[in-house]
C-alpha cells in the first residue's frame, strides 16, 4: 500500500500516548499514512513514551508544548480530567493553521477553542473498537477547518476503522 498524499509532510503530535493514542498511531503507520518520524507522542508518563517508542519508532517527549509546536496536526487524546491544563499548556504554541483533533470524552468544541484559542477544531470519540481497527468513528468540524483538513482528519480517522 502506498503512502496518502494527504497526510504527507504533516507532522502529527499526539498529546497523550494512551490506549487510544496508540491504537491511532498504530493505525497509521500499520496503513502505510505516515511515516514514524512524522510522529511525535507526548506524555507525562516516561513508561507510556517508552512503550509506544519501543512499537512504533515514533518520536517522543514529555512537553506538549515542544511536541505541538511544529507539528500540523495536534491530536488531544487525553483524560477529560486533565484537558484544561494540557489547554494551558498549548495555549499559544499553536499556529492558526494547525489542525486539531480532539478525542476527549465529553469535551465540548468551545471548551478546546476557548482553552487553546484556536478555531481549527475536529472533534470526534472513537469506540472501543478502534483499538484494534475495527471501529466506526465520526467527527464534526468547526468552521474554520478548511477541505484539506477535513481530508486529512478523514484519513487520520480512518485509520482506526471506518
Amino acid at each position: 500500500m502506498t503512502r496518502s498524499t494527504i497526510l504527507h509532510d504533516s507532522p502529527v503530535a499526539f498529546i497523550g500516548a494512551g490506549a487510544m493514542g496508540e491504537a491511532m498511531i498504530g493505525g497509521l503507520l500499520r496503513h502505510n499514512l505516515m511515516e514514524p518520524d512524522a510522529i511525535t507522542a507526548s506524555d507525562l508518563h516516561p513508561e507510556r513514551l517508552n512503550e509506544v517508542e519501543r512499537l512504533f519508532n515514533v518520536r517522543t517527549s514529555r512537553d506538549n508544548r515542544a511536541a505541538a509546536r511544529k507539528a500540523h496536526i495536534v491530536v488531544l487524546a487525553v483524560k477529560p480530567q486533565v484537558l484544561a491544563t494540557v489547554c494551558g499548556d498549548l495555549k499559544g504554541a499553536l499556529r492558526p493553521s494547525t489542525l486539531v483533533v480532539s478525542i476527549v470524552a465529553g469535551a465540548p468544541i468551545t471548551m478546546i477553542a476557548d482553552g487553546l484559542d484556536h478555531e481549527a477544531i475536529v472533534r470526534t470519540m472513537p469506540n472501543t473498537p478502534a483499538q484494534v481497527g475495527e471501529g466506526m468513528t465520526v467527527w464534526t468540524a468547526t468552521d474554520a477547518v478548511s477541505d484539506k483538513q477535513r481530508k486529512q482528519a478523514g484519513a487520520l480517522l480512518g485509520a482506526l476503522g471506518k
